[in-house]
């Protein structure tokens, strides 16, 4: 019999590639891991790791059979997922990466309820604009922007979003209201950064016509949700996803501004490895959070124009 522990241990190490880490994240001591490492490997007659005074990396036999591992402690955590189900309750840990808006302002109050209906849940956020690394901070499931066409994690969409151009009435009152996107070049913008550079440019479309435009400005930041509390006090023109501004626009705090410009949709995703199928438990977040942006789209929609 594998010790389901061991196996656990041998995962995080390989993700990891070192001992050391793995043991700490899983509350035992490096001696422990060690010898969880050694009966595996009693047991399979292989090494499973080439070590170094750095590193662990997989030998060969390692590689083979990770993916086996894997699967057998996700066979275990579905069995009692749907044990859990079948008392009608929901059990275990979900680990969810958020983007800094979005998941204070909207997400977070959403997710109180659903803890609320099922106690048996431990959730833990990491909130943040950074793209997070999925294995090396064990997150189970990520909210993310846009295609990834080139991505190697798997996508569920839980809506389509726009990116808007918003800014404070009081701003616009003393600078005047863009009214094509190449007159925000006469405007204070307020650019979202990553590892210092701007996250992209500014896209705007009406129609078959593009315009993209790089945002400068002397206020900048890689927290999004900066970026809203600069534009609601007036300090320049913000481009956020209009689930991040819904409210603020219909309550006036913001104005929405080239909506004609602001056409094309962008997907809100969650995604999750390959090699990580989510459990019952996180498959029931991801169709509760679904329901929540489809009645989100019906009591903001973007304003007809």
């Amino acid at each position: 019999m594998y010790a389901i522990n061991d196996l656990r241990l041998f995962i995080r190490t390989a993700e990891l590639e070192n001992l050391s880490a793995a043991a700490r994240e899983l509350g035992c001591t490096a001696a422990a891991a060690s010898a969880a490492v050694l009966r595996l490997e009693k047991r399979l007659g292989v090494r499973l790791f080439a070590r170094s005074t750095r590193r662990m990396r997989l030998t060969e036999e390692g590689r083979i059979f990770l993916p086996s591992a894997r699967a057998a402690l996700a066979a275990l955590a579905d069995g009692e997922a749907a044990l859990a189900a079948q008392r009608q309750q929901l059990a275990g840990p979900i680990r969810l990466a958020l983007p800094s808006d979005l998941g204070r302002h909207l997400l977070r109050p959403w997710l109180d309820p659903f803890l609320e209906q099922h106690p048996g849940i431990t959730l833990t956020l990491s909130v943040g604009d950074a793209l997070t690394d999925l294995v090396r901070s064990n997150i189970d499931l990520a909210l993310r922007y846009g295609q990834l066409d080139d991505s190697p994690l798997v996508r569920r969409q839980l809506a389509l979003t726009r990116r808007v151009a918003v800014a404070a009435p009081a701003y616009l009152d003393r600078h005047g209201t863009p009214q094509t996107p190449d007159d925000l070049h006469r405007h204070a913008l307020l650019p979202l950064l990553h590892d210092g550079q701007l996250r992209g440019p500014w896209r705007f479309c009406a129609g078959d016509e593009v315009r993209e435009i790089h945002a400068e400005g002397r206020r900048s930041s890689d927290d999004g949700a900066l970026i809203r509390d600069w534009a609601l006090a007036g300090h320049g023109i913000a481009f956020k996803s209009w689930h991040d501004v819904a409210a603020d626009v219909t309550a006036g705090r913001l104005r929405l501004l080239l909506p004609d410009w602001s056409r094309e949709t962008v997907p809100l995703q969650l995604v999750f490895l390959q090699n990580r199928y989510p459990v019952h438990r996180q498959r029931q977040l991801i169709e509760y959070l679904q329901a929540r942006f489809t009645a989100f789209d019906a009591d903001w929609p973007f304003p007809a124009g």
